[in-house]
């Protein structure tokens, strides 16, 4: 191969290289985007001071904030995916693959909600506060009969 060949060579693959990992040519993820402190609560309005307790929805307008696992329940408009902070690693996860305590945990709006990626630590907070550990959706069909 010839050297300006090689040149030419080169130079496309770090074009293309260059544009695959262009903004516009990602392609989106799944996932939701982190929660910042100091974000609204598209409900209650107060602003996430900490986000382990935070979580955050999907519908056809774009991604609703929470400071709290009782402000989505009380969110008589959620529709879509839910995902919901690792209280213990502070990372985001689809609320189906967490398990949440409802008890006597210091949650931003007193409801007593935290949500936990391992059953067995769930267990041990809700047992220790006087709790007990359920799936998102059984806490969110009793909300909806609760507001009847």
């Amino acid at each position: 191969m010839t050297p300006d060949r090689r040149r030419a060579v080169t130079v496309l693959v770090l074009v293309l290289t260059l544009a695959a990992g262009a903004p516009g040519c990602v392609r989106p993820s799944a996932g939701p985007p982190a929660i910042a402190a100091g974000a609204p609560c598209g409900i209650c309005g107060m602003k996430v001071e900490d986000v382990r307790w935070a979580c955050e929805r999907r519908d056809s307008r774009g991604w609703h904030v929470y400071d709290s696992i009782e402000c989505l329940l009380g969110d008589s408009t959620a529709a879509g995916p839910v995902w919901l902070t690792d209280w213990d690693g502070a990372r985001l996860h689809a609320a189906d693959s967490l398990w949440v305590v409802k008890g006597d945990v210091p949650s931003p709006m007193g409801g007593g909600y935290a949500a936990f990626l391992d059953r067995s630590t769930a267990e041990d907070v809700a047992s220790a506060r006087r709790g007990r550990v359920a799936r998102l959706a059984e806490f969110s069909a009793l909300a909806r009969r609760d507001s009847r």
